[in-house]
């Protein structure tokens, strides 16, 4: 097995079903060119990374069935099983999305209680993502939703621009509703 010249992908491919150590040397070399392709595909590094491990496991797995073709190269073959792997793992967290029913914060109203169970778990589920954010970016969305402070308010109280102001409220509530379908 001991050659001058450099194994192709291909000849790796196949050698690794007899010696599954030799896998690795594809991982290497793709592992990386295949998570920057993925992280453009899903907007999300962990769901890239997720997405990069099937595609492995794919390739693999489905070895015995990729045969060298004419115009056709062995990267071309499992780019395509990583195309096909991201857009099923996006159209999975679509299909979670939907199921999970985005709750506007101003509907909630923490300082008035009620014995409304739904309610209550709401706020509940609220307070948990609250919890899971940085704190700065937890305490604009509290002072905005709960406290129903103005955006100069906000900026006085926490002593910061306007526009530090807007834009941690936009990357709270954008950090929220990641963090909440996450969570369901």
């Amino acid at each position: 097995m001991s050659t001058n010249s450099p194994l192709s992908d291909a000849q790796i491919l196949k050698d690794s079903q007899n010696y599954p150590w030799m896998f690795g040397m594809l991982v290497d070399r793709y592992q990386e060119a295949f998570l920057r392709k993925a992280s453009y595909i899903l907007h999300s590094h962990d769901t890239a990374e997720d997405a990069v491990q099937d595609t492995f496991l794919k390739i693999y797995k489905y070895a015995h069935k990729f045969s060298e073709q004419k115009n056709a190269s062995f990267s071309s073959w499992i780019y395509k099983i990583l195309i096909n792997t991201c857009y099923s793992h996006a159209s999975r967290q679509t299909q979670e999305a939907g199921r999970v029913k985005v709750m506007d914060l101003g509907d909630l109203d923490v300082v008035r209680s009620t014995d409304n169970s739904l309610e209550k778990e709401q706020t509940s589920f609220v307070q948990s993502v609250l919890s899971r954010l940085p704190c700065n970016l937890s305490r604009l969305l509290s002072l905005y939703f709960f406290e129903e402070k103005s955006y100069k308010e906000i900026a006085v109280l926490e002593h910061l621009s306007l526009s530090a102001v807007r834009s941690g409220l936009h990357r709270a509530k954008k950090q929220f509703k990641n963090i909440a379908v996450k969570m369901v």
